[in-house]
């Protein structure tokens, strides 16, 4: 289903770094995008994966994306997704990577939108020890030195998107900080300075037609969900069940509901 009229982004250059596993919320948010009539590219750890995941968003770029109104790609005009092999754990590369992504995509004379919705291969549950220091560095790293490398690198090409409220930039964060839960220091300790790092962004960048939001979901249902219930010997149906319990709502939020809210974001509406 395409995205209605409200939040179409025919045209738009888009930048998802995170989305090459179909159970993430990157790939969920580069889906809405594609939906929504952008041009994607898609930054991701595994160049094998970043390949697999190219070809399958490309597929459904021609299968069901174009988002339709003035401006849209004809099907003949529609670019195929791109990817670009980017490593968060390495800050000091981003900048390479952010102009890998430029020369990928020569048509580029902009940047529209860019979202950071990337882990690091773990969970809170799955390898973090809050005894080691290497574990705190990495998850900084990952949720703070690199997006800020990428935001600083994207900045200009951002500031000239001629979409309504100028360039946007999202970051998919989490509630983790406000969870005093001491065995999983390093992922919310580093959220917590990811949440920092936003909000000093959206006050640099104020007035250089650059927005700069985040999402902070709770509990998703992403692959990484199954994982945590195998590391702790429980069924999948099991430990969803025993963290939907823990939710206000009863249940666990899905990445498509979080790319919902992303795209809101990524988009003039939210100007």
């Amino acid at each position: 289903m395409s995205a209605p009229a409200s939040t179409s982004l025919a045209g738009a250059r888009c930048l998802v770094v995170g989305a090459t596993d179909p159970r993430s919320i990157g790939y969920a948010c580069a889906v809405k995008l594609i939906e929504a009539g952008a041009d994607v590219c898609i930054v991701g750890r595994d160049a094998d994966k970043v390949e697999s995941a190219s070809r399958s968003l490309s597929a459904h770029a021609y299968i069901g994306g174009g988002g339709g109104g003035e401006g849209s790609a004809t099907k003949e005009e529609e670019q195929d997704v791109t990817g670009v092999v980017g490593d968060l754990k390495q800050p000091d590369t981003m900048a390479a990577v952010f102009r890998q992504v430029m020369s990928t995509k020569p048509t580029w004379d902009r940047l529209d939108v860019l979202i950071v919705s990337a882990g690091n291969g773990k969970s809170e549950y799955l390898g973090l020890d809050p005894q080691k220091a290497a574990d705190y560095r990495m998850s900084y790293d990952v949720a703070v030195l690199s997006p800020q490398f990428l935001v600083d690198a994207a900045a200009p090409h951002l500031a000239q998107s001629t979409q309504r409220g100028g360039g946007s930039v999202v970051v998919v964060g989490s509630m983790a900080p406000l969870v005093p839960w001491p065995d999983t220091a390093p992922y919310s300790y580093a959220r917590a300075a990811q949440n920092a790092m936003v909000e000093t962004l959206a006050f640099r960048h104020r007035t250089d037609n650059v927005r700069v939001n985040a999402v902070l979901p709770s509990c998703i249902h992403t692959g990484a969900l199954d994982l945590m219930a195998a590391k702790k010997g429980r069924t999948v149906e099991q430990y969803a069940q025993l963290r939907a319990e823990a939710q206000p709502t009863g249940r666990n939020g899905t990445p498509e509901e979080v790319a919902d809210a992303a795209l809101f974001l990524a988009g003039g509406a939210s100007s």
